[in-house]
C-alpha cells in the first residue's frame, strides 16, 4: 500500500521535521515580504503624496493582520535559527525535541504579548477597551 505524503508524515511525525518545514515556509514568507517591502518603498519615487497614499492602505485591519503574520514568521524563523546555531555549534543535537518545544514556547509568548499591539481592533473582543 502506497502512502501519500500527509499519511506518511502522520505515521512518522517528529518535532525536527516540523521545525524544518516551518523554517522553510517562514523563510519563503520573509523573502516575499522583502520583495513587497521594496515595492512599497519604491512609491517614494512618485513623491510623498503618492507614498503616503500607498502607505495608508496598510493602516487597515487586513494590513494589521498581515503585519502580525509577518511577526509570527519572523519570530519562528529567528528562534528556530538560534536553535539550529546552538545545535550545530554547541553540540546539542541530543536535545532537539526540547529545543524545538522551547522555540514554540518563546514564539507563542512574544506572539501573544504583541497581539493587541499589532491588531488593536481585537481589543474590544478581549474586553480591553476600544481600538487605538
Amino acid at each position: 500500500m502506497k502512502l501519500n505524503t500527509l499519511q506518511e508524515w502522520k505515521l512518522n511525525f517528529n518535532w525536527g521535521m516540523l521545525a524544518f518545514i516551518l523554517h522553510r515556509v517562514t523563510g519563503m514568507a520573509l523573502v516575499i515580504y522583502i520583495i513587497a517591502h521594496i515595492y512599497s518603498l519604491s512609491h517614494i519615487l512618485g513623491g510623498t503624496a503618492d507614498f503616503d497614499h500607498f502607505m495608508r492602505g496598510y493602516d487597515t485591519t487586513l494590513g494589521h493582520i498581515i503585519e502580525y503574520l509577518l511577526l509570527l514568521a519572523f519570530l519562528w524563523h529567528m528562534f528556530n535559527g538560534l536553535r539550529i546555531t546552538v545545535t550545530d555549534f554547541l553540540r546539542f543535537s541530543h536535545q532537539q525535541k526540547r529545543l524545538v518545544i522551547w522555540v514554540f514556547i518563546l514564539s507563542a509568548i512574544v506572539a501573544l504579548a504583541s497581539l493587541t499591539h499589532f491588531i488593536p481592533e481585537i481589543k474590544p473582543l478581549l474586553g480591553l477597551g476600544g481600538a487605538l
